[in-house]
């Protein structure tokens, strides 16, 4: 029981190497400034969202003029 226990223990610790306050994430490279935004990337995001709903609203447009015609025709 003891053993396992500290199998346990050691397997459950950080190692002495590496300390999480030193070790940086691949993808974070620098930090986003909030006072200059990333116009592009706004645009973007913005551009995409609407035509996502524009899709979206067209789609349902449509289902809905099928539907009726089918309703009509039955």
């Amino acid at each position: 029981m003891a053993a396992t226990l500290r199998a346990a223990k050691r397997f459950l610790q950080f190692p002495s190497k590496v300390t999480p306050t030193l070790s940086r994430s691949i993808f974070q490279i620098g930090r986003e400034d909030p006072k200059n935004p990333n116009w592009i990337k706004v645009g973007l995001s913005l551009s995409s969202t609407l035509l996502l709903w524009v899709m979206l609203i067209r789609h349902h447009n449509y289902e809905m003029t099928e539907y009726e015609r089918r309703k009509k025709d039955s």
